[in-house]
């Protein structure tokens, strides 16, 4: 499967350890512009910005660009971020791309154009059923999600017995 992700995804799965484990199970990609809002965290001394880094120079994340006139438009449009907006615009263009984002907007902007969509919940229960991580991994990095998202408590209960 190929995932195109925004910032917040892949910021999230980073903090969760599960990061490297989904670009084993997946081709992971992210736009130019989401690569530029994730490097900002270096300026904090984030882990999640060193991280992704790495994983992109080993060529383990694609950066790729967005078409600039089409995310745009959805910027304008639809109210959305820069990085949103650029992993529409790519899954857009590249059919069969699933979008991952637990962005709201772009979650409906994602929906709206009928296209394949993840969030960072459904990515930690399809690592586990693919036996890329323990159902304690998956647990753990269900409290991690749980903490530094903003994921509604029946989502992350619905999310604990897909894994049991």
């Amino acid at each position: 499967m190929k995932i195109a992700a925004d910032a917040c995804t892949l910021i999230l799965l980073a903090k969760a350890s599960v990061l490297e484990k989904g670009t084993e199970a997946f081709k992971v990609t992210m736009t130019a512009e989401v690569y530029e809002e994730v490097l900002k965290g270096k300026g904090k001394m984030a882990e999640d910005a060193f991280l992704i880094e790495r994983l992109e120079k080993e060529k383990k994340i694609t950066v790729v660009r967005s078409l600039k006139k089409m995310t745009e438009e959805l910027i304008k449009n639809f109210e959305m971020g820069k990085g949103e907006a650029s992993v529409i615009s790519l899954a857009l263009e590249e059919k069969g791309m699933v979008i991952a984002t637990d962005n709201r907007q772009g979650r409906k902007v994602a929906k709206i154009n009928n296209l394949n969509l993840v969030g960072s919940l459904e990515l930690v229960v399809a690592l586990f059923k693919k036996g890329k991580i323990t159902s304690e991994k998956a647990l753990s990095a269900l409290k991690v999600l749980e903490t530094e998202g903003w994921f509604d408590d029946y989502l992350i209960e619905k999310t604990k017995e897909d894994i049991k």
